[in-house]
């Protein structure tokens, strides 16, 4: 499952010391191994988690307390929460050495569609129509975790589009973009409400490793992500190495 941290933030600090400022980023959450990483701007203290569930409740709590080795350096926090629950929010208040405290509130939730991939052709972004099968079966797939879900937040889809090495790689990220917003515009089109994003990665993130020019159909696919509408997109990993430009698609 990707990853994706939502943040909102606020600080008080001691007159005498700038506020208390914390670094923070998906690659630095485990929530398999129920573990949190931050690195404070100077020394803290002492950390409190609360960690909330996708019923609204709480599920576990976590504590830790830290040295002078603490300032500019990441320092985790962890928890125990039950198997087989899943995270929504993490609510994470810092205390440093003078008292001064710093509360963030992260979401990580975040839910890859199991999909079939639509095959594209080799240089196209169109949708044949023996291909919308696979879109209807993911469609209604996210349809139902929406329903789950989006009482306990406002969710967003983003679709990531991607090609194989077979031409120029500036070609390909435009290549990619049109496959995303293929997809992204069908969904819509069969009444998808939520706000959709569609970005595309062209050969940088390849399902398979091959060398350049390679005709390779499982490269020519998107990925299809549920996360927080506010906030960064949820993709992370190889993702993370690559800059790409999402487009909102017009509401409904």
């Amino acid at each position: 499952m990707l990853v994706v941290l939502a943040t909102a933030a606020w600080a008080t600090a001691a007159a005498a010391q700038p506020p208390l400022k914390l670094t923070y980023d998906a690659d630095h959450l485990d929530l398999d191994k129920h573990v949190l990483q931050f690195k404070p701007s100077r020394q803290v203290a002492s950390a409190t988690l609360v960690v909330i569930g996708e019923t609204g409740d709480e599920l576990a709590k976590g504590a830790a307390t830290y040295g002078k080795e603490s300032a500019n350096a990441w320092s985790a926090i962890t928890w125990d929460s039950p198997a087989d629950t899943r995270v929504m929010t993490l609510k994470l208040r810092v205390v440093a050495a003078d008292g001064a405290a710093t509360n963030l509130e992260l979401i990580p939730w975040s839910v890859a569609i199991d999909h079939e991939d639509v095959s594209f052709s080799t240089d196209s972004a169109t949708i044949e129509p023996g291909e919308r099968a696979k879109l209807d079966a993911s469609l209604a797939k996210i349809e139902e975790i929406r329903k789950r879900s989006e009482r306990f937040m406002k969710l967003a889809l983003y679709v990531a589009g991607h090609t194989d090495t077979v031409g120029a790689s500036a070609k390909n990220r435009k290549l990619s973009l049109a496959r995303a917003l293929a997809i992204a515009t069908y969904f819509r089109s069969k009444g998808l409400t939520l706000p959709i994003a569609a970005a595309g990665y062209g050969e940088d993130v390849l399902k398979v490793k091959t060398p350049d020019a390679t005709d390779e159909r499982a490269n020519r696919r998107a990925d299809y992500v549920l996360g927080p509408a506010k906030g960064a997109p949820p993709f992370k990993g190889p993702y993370a190495r690559v800059r790409a430009a999402w487009k909102q698609l017009p509401a409904r």
